[in-house]
């Protein structure tokens, strides 16, 4: 619990010195958008943005493999030919 504060707390420090720093403000366009906001906030948004695309893909990803083990479960499995029991035809051992 208490290293979890100590983290967390870390993170808000880097962060508050990360937006003090770049306060300056910057022109943003994007799709016909035209903003001015200050740099660090352009930034946070940009990771924000950039993290949860990457939220999104990862279970897109693991409901694709899901579906590829149903279907591969779903076909039947050949028997497997034993020593024992060769194939019609094929030399057994000893032959």
């Amino acid at each position: 619990m208490r290293t979890r504060l100590i983290a967390g707390s870390a993170v808000l420090i880097v962060a508050v010195i990360f937006i003090i720093q770049n306060a300056h403000s910057a022109n943003i366009s994007f799709l016909g958008v035209h903003l001015v906001l200050p740099l660090a906030a352009a930034l946070l948004l940009a990771a924000i943005a950039g993290a949860l695309l990457m939220a999104a893909a990862g279970p897109a990803r693991v409901t694709q493999l899901r579906q590829i083990i149903r279907r591969a479960l779903r076909r039947p499995v050949p028997a497997k030919q034993s020593a024992t029991n060769p194939p019609a035809g094929a030399p057994g051992p000893g032959r």
